[in-house]
């Protein structure tokens, strides 16, 4: 509760005097029942409640983000407004949907499954995985989350051990492309490179298949294959939008930029930008979303669009 403070002026011995004198008058000419007789019930206790009715209750949720928060919202069932916060940060919610099916995979080869206690954690795993994904999909409306989590549950041992692979050449493609010291011995890369992406299209990895893609697209602008790299980095952006593979889709759309900058293209070089400043307004960066509408400004100066 506020306290109010009441101000009183000083009156004068007169005035004083004719309140006293007015008062023992007019006490006598008050009703019973005149509600003005009755007790001041400010001279009571408070009714109400020891806290003040009016102030909002605390969220619990407050204090969290990101997966801490939508962990928290998933043990306590509250879907609502889990699918609330997947729509706010659509961006960030791959890796978190990909642990279930990680972690999952690792019980299996671990053995895990041999137990019961070991079956209904890998159960329940698959089951948290199932539901992010569908409700990811369900607010975002242009993912395919639901796709990839179950075709990842669905491989045999065989295809398991082909996924496992995959990820040893895309790791080993990535240390010689970051080992290189020239873009032609980057070159090398791409072998492995393609070797994971092939297994990763067998087994309908679809982040494997933007990772992988992202990276080739890369060492093909750094060997100046303009053509050829923006055919892959067009592939690696809409893979990696059906599950939000924020660095496949924001890499891919800065190397489109790039070549058609260097091949003097406008329209693609516009395009490229544009769409990496809607990407930028839904990630609520907007330090990034003003740079690039300079870049644009630039860009329209550069082939006199003005």
């Amino acid at each position: 509760m506020r306290s109010v403070r009441f101000a009183f002026r000083r009156c004068a011995p007169w005035c004083a005097l004719s309140l006293v004198l007015m008062s023992g008058g007019l006490a006598g000419q008050v009703k019973d029942t005149d509600p003005r007789a009755g007790k001041d019930p400010r001279s009571g206790a408070d009714p109400r409640a020891g806290t003040d009715p009016t102030a909002a209750a605390k969220d619990p949720y407050e204090n969290l983000s990101g997966p801490e928060l939508w962990d928290a919202l998933l043990e306590a069932g509250d879907e609502s407004r889990l699918g609330q916060a997947f729509h706010d940060e659509g961006w960030q919610l791959l890796g978190y949907i990909d642990s279930r099916c990680e972690g999952w995979l690792a019980l299996k080869e671990g053995g895990a499954l041999d137990t019961e206690e070991g079956r209904k954690q890998a159960a329940d795993m698959q089951a948290a995985g199932r539901r992010l994904a569908a409700l990811a999909d369900q607010v975002l409306g242009d993912t395919r989350y639901v796709a990839y989590v179950n075709a990842f549950y669905g491989w045999n041992d065989e295809q398991q051990k082909s996924f496992r692979e995959g990820q040893r050449l895309f790791r080993e493609g990535a240390t010689l492309y970051r080992q290189a010291k020239s873009p032609q011995e980057a070159a090398n890369s791409i072998s492995p490179l393609q070797q994971s992406l092939g297994r990763a299209r067998e087994l309908d990895d679809t982040w494997g298949q933007s990772m992988a893609l992202a990276l080739i697209g890369r060492v093909q602008a750094d060997n100046r294959n303009f053509a050829e790299s923006s055919t892959t980095m067009k592939e690696a952006v809409r893979v990696g939008r059906a599950i939000r593979d924020l660095d496949a889709v924001w890499n891919g759309l800065a190397v489109l930029y790039e070549n058609a900058i260097a091949e003097q293209a406008y329209e693609p070089a516009h395009e490229a930008l544009q769409d990496q400043f809607l990407l930028a307004q839904s990630l609520h960066d907007t330090k990034t979303a003003e740079q690039i509408v300079k870049q644009l400004v630039e860009l329209d100066k550069a082939f006199d669009k003005n």
